[in-house]
């Protein structure tokens, strides 16, 4: 075999195999340039009356302004059967519920959503915002519990 091709190929081996080891660096989901993730959600509660749950939320700002292109919020759920096995290791698995649009008159109050609750579950919700370009936020606080 030639010496030149052999030093090539293994060259070029060595440069995949670091791509493929060490990857293109941090892994999140990706931001267009020149935009800017809005701020998280911080202040999620909830309440139950019976069997109704109401999460509840302002609309996040940064240094006391809120952002003119807020568009809106998605509520994520994850509901598991008490029945099944509680696995510390396993990921939650979070569903999308309700995609819930921001308007100019809902800027200075709280964002209210409602959902009936099935008995014999753990819940677990999350809030994330997005902008009018459809850029997502980090997730908000996240509310657990059984019912």
């Amino acid at each position: 075999m030639n010496k030149n091709f052999s030093r090539s190929l293994i060259t070029i081996l060595s440069i995949l195999l670091c791509i493929v080891v060490f990857g293109c660096g941090r892994k999140a989901p990706p931001v267009p340039p020149g935009q800017v993730r809005p701020p998280a959600v911080d202040d999620l509660s909830s309440s139950i009356d019976e069997d109704i749950l109401e999460l509840a939320w302002t609309i996040p700002d940064e240094k006391g302004k809120i952002s003119s292109n807020l568009g809106g919020f998605i509520v994520y759920k994850s509901k598991t059967s008490l029945s099944e096995s509680d696995c510390k290791e396993c990921p939650v698995l979070f569903k999308r519920i309700a995609d819930i649009p921001i308007e100019e008159k809902d800027i200075n109050k709280k964002i209210i959503y409602r959902e009936n609750l099935g008995k014999g579950y753990r819940y677990i919700y999350k809030v994330t915002v997005y902008t009018d370009n459809e850029v997502t936020g980090k997730d908000s606080n996240q509310i657990d519990f059984v019912y």
